[in-house]
C-alpha cells in the first residue's frame, strides 16, 4: 500500500501539462482514466515509476510511461513526500517491478495540437470558465461559456493600454496581464499571432491556469 502524502494539486490534463508542472519537484501522482487508474512518481519532469492497470492489465515501467504519453487526457492527484515515504515508494515500486529505466525509454514525439485543442486545454483547469483567442479586439477562436465578442473588444482595450504602461515604465515588453475582483478574474496572454483572454471563476487556481497557457504557447 503507498502512503498518501500531501496532496498538492488536481490536474485534469495530458501527460505533457503534468510533466511541465512537476518540472522543479519530486512528487506522487494518482492517475485515473475513464477504464483504469495507475500510479506514477516523477523526479523534476521525469518519470521515475510508472504504473497503470486498465480493464485487468497492467503495465509497469517504460510500458506504463508510453500508456501516459499517449492519453490525450486524465485526471491526475499530485502529492509530496516525506524522506521516509518517499523510501517507502521506492521499495514497493521495486518489489513490484515499477521503475523506469530512462536509458531504455523512447524520447517522445513532439505532439501537434490545433487552436482548438490547445483552447480545450485551457477550459479544462479547475475554474476557467471562458477562453477566446482575439485580434483587434475581435474573437477568433472560443470555448466555453461567455459573450466573446464583448470580452475580446475590452481585452483588446486593456492590452494596449498595459502595453502603453509597460513602455512608459521602460519595464520591458508585455508578456501577461491578471485582473482580479470579487467576482472573478481575468487573463490576458500572447498566443501565437494572437492573444488569449482567460475568464475564471474567484476561486480559480491562477498557477495551474498560467502553466497550461505557457504549455500552449510552447506547442
Amino acid at each position: 500500500m503507498l502512503p498518501e502524502g500531501r496532496q498538492v494539486a488536481n490536474i485534469k490534463g495530458s501527460f505533457k501539462e503534468l510533466i511541465e508542472f512537476t518540472g522543479q519537484i519530486i512528487a506522487g501522482i494518482s492517475a485515473r482514466g475513464p477504464n483504469g487508474e495507475g500510479y506514477l512518481l516523477i523526479e523534476k519532469g521525469n518519470p521515475a515509476i510508472a504504473q497503470y492497470n486498465e480493464n485487468g492489465t497492467e503495465l509497469k515501467g517504460n510500458d506504463a510511461v508510453i500508456f501516459f504519453r499517449e492519453q490525450p487526457f486524465l485526471e491526475y492527484t499530485v502529492s509530496s513526500y516525506k524522506e521516509s515515504e518517499l523510501r517507502e515508494v521506492i521499495t514497493y515500486s521495486i518489489r513490484n517491478k515499477w521503475l523506469v529505466d530512462q536509458k531504455s525509454l523512447p524520447a517522445e514525439e513532439k505532439a501537434i495540437f490545433s487552436e482548438e485543442e490547445k483552447l480545450e486545454t485551457i477550459l479544462r483547469q479547475p475554474g476557467v470558465i471562458a477562453v477566446s483567442s482575439f485580434f483587434e479586439g475581435f474573437p477568433i477562436n472560443s470555448r466555453g461559456d461567455g459573450d466573446f465578442e464583448h470580452a475580446a473588444a475590452i481585452a483588446e482595450d486593456l492590452l494596449r493600454a498595459g502595453a502603453r504602461i509597460s513602455d512608459d515604465l521602460g519595464i520591458g515588453i508585455l508578456e501577461q496581464i491578471i485582473l482580479e475582483t470579487p467576482e472573478g478574474k481575468c487573463i490576458l496572454a500572447p498566443f501565437e499571432d494572437l492573444y488569449l483572454v482567460v475568464l475564471t471563476s474567484t476561486d480559480a487556481n491562477l498557477g495551474l491556469i498560467r502553466l497550461a497557457i505557457k504549455g500552449v504557447q510552447k506547442q
